[in-house]
């Protein structure tokens, strides 16, 4: 039997009903960044024009990158 607050798999609710804004960090950035990049392979391949902003995203470099 579940107890009040918690779900069937022990994770408890949060007790806010306002959700915890997510804040960009680095990570995210690098994520965009490598989606960017198969973005641009993607097009490639179905022969279609990657935009502008992708190409400029895609040329940022990423941590670990030479």
């Amino acid at each position: 039997m579940e107890s009040q607050g918690m779900h069937a798999d022990g994770a408890a609710e949060r007790e806010s009903k306002y959700p915890i804004k997510h804040l960009a960090s680095s990570y995210d950035r690098g994520v965009q960044i490598a989606a960017a990049r198969v973005r641009i392979i993607t097009d490639r391949g179905l022969g279609k024009r990657t935009p502008d902003w992708i190409l400029q995203l895609a040329a940022e470099k990423l941590a670990g990158d030479y």
